[in-house]
C-alpha cells in the first residue's frame, strides 16, 4: 500500500475514534490492569474459553491498543498483514491489495453499552447505496457486541480508494467503571479484492474481545 493510503487510513481512525480512553479500572482488586471481558448470564460465571480454530497460514494475535484501553482484542492473522501505523487507542494493518484492518478503542459519550452499540448500527450503513449483508448481537459481560457484514457504496467515507467496497466488523459497548467505551473492528476491502474478503471470512469469527470470541452471521 502506498503512503498516501496508509496516511489516509490514520486520518479516519482518528475522526472515528474522537478523543481517546483512559486507563480505568474494573474494580479495587483489578487495580491499573485492564478489565476482562466475556459472557455472563448474570447467574454464574462463563467457562474460559478455549480459543478459536486457526485457519491454515495464520496466526492468533493479540493487538496493540495502547495502556488506556481496558479490552483486549485478539484475532487471527495471516502473515501478509502488516502492523502499521497507531497510537493509544487505534491500529492499522494493511495487506498490499490495498485492502485494511482498523482497530479502535475509545470513551464514548454514549449513556450505556447499549447506546454505543445501537449508534454504531445506525451509522454503519447510512450512506446511500452502502447495505447490510447480516449481523449477529451477543452480550459481553459489563456490555453488548453486534458483528456484521456488508457493501460500502463509493461515497462512503470508508469505501477503500473510495471504490464500491465490503465491510466485516465488529463493535462493543463496554461499561467499565461508569463509562462507556466503544472497541471495533473493521475489515475494508474493495468489492473486486476476493482474495481479502475470503480472508475476512476466515478471520472475523475469531474475533475476541477480552475471552469472549464473538458470533459471526452467516458469511456464505
Amino acid at each position: 500500500m502506498n503512503r498516501s493510503l496508509a496516511a489516509a487510513a490514520l486520518v479516519l481512525g482518528v475522526t472515528l475514534s474522537g478523543c481517546s480512553a483512559f486507563r480505568v479500572s474494573s474494580s479495587d482488586e483489578a487495580g491499573s490492569k485492564p478489565a476482562s471481558v466475556g459472557v455472563g448470564d448474570g447467574q454464574s460465571p462463563s467457562p474460559k474459553a478455549t480459543g478459536p480454530t486457526i485457519p491454515n497460514g495464520m496466526s492468533e494475535t493479540t493487538v496493540d491498543l495502547g495502556g488506556q484501553c481496558p479490552v483486549e482484542v485478539s484475532l487471527v492473522l495471516g502473515a501478509d498483514w502488516a502492523d502499521g501505523s497507531g497510537y493509544d487507542g487505534y491500529r492499522l494493518y494493511q495487506a498490499e491489495s490495498g485492502a485494511i484492518i482498523t482497530f479502535n478503542c475509545f470513551d464514548d459519550d454514549e449513556s450505556s453499552p447499549q447506546g454505543v452499540v445501537e449508534k454504531a448500527r445506525e451509522r454503519m450503513f447510512s450512506t446511500s447505496g452502502s447495505s447490510l449483508g447480516g449481523e449477529s448481537t451477543g452480550s459481553l459481560s459489563g456490555g453488548e457486541y453486534w458483528v456484521f457484514h456488508g457493501t460500502l457504496a463509493p461515497d462512503d467515507m470508508r469505501a477503500v480508494d473510495k471504490e464500491d467496497s465490503v465491510i466485516f466488523g465488529a463493535v462493543g459497548g463496554v461499561s467499565v467503571d461508569g463509562r462507556q467505551f466503544k472497541v471495533s473492528v473493521d475489515m475494508l476491502a474493495q468489492a473486486d479484492d476476493t482474495e481479502a474478503q475470503d480472508q475476512f471470512r476466515q478471520m472475523l469469527p475469531t474475533v475476541r474481545f477480552g475471552d469472549q470470541v464473538l458470533k459471526a452471521p452467516d458469511l456464505r
